[in-house]
């Protein structure tokens, strides 16, 4: 799935897409994943697909700017992934 930035970031998660028969993570448009549109630096998230316990989500940004991930604790047992991408270079 092509996404509409200037440069395109693919974060696969090795994670699974369901528990207990419910989806983790159910976007109501997979091509608009997340409202981005008051960030300069993104332009589109896309939830690509989830298959075998890997997910796979577009990040679309305005251009080829260095980028950083981290994972970190929570909320409660759970974690988050971050996606910190620079507004210039």
């Amino acid at each position: 799935m092509p996404l509409r930035g200037a440069a395109d970031l693919q974060v696969v998660v090795h994670s699974p897409a369901y528990a207990d028969g419910t989806a983790t993570y159910d976007p109501r448009d997979d091509a608009e994943a997340v409202a981005v549109g008051g960030y300069r630096t993104f332009r589109q998230v896309a939830w690509a697909q989830s298959f075998e316990g890997t997910s796979t989500v577009g990040l679309g940004v305005r251009a080829r700017l260095p980028f950083r991930v981290v994972v970190l604790d929570g909320p409660g047992d759970g974690a988050r992934l971050v996606v910190d991408v620079a507004h210039t270079w």
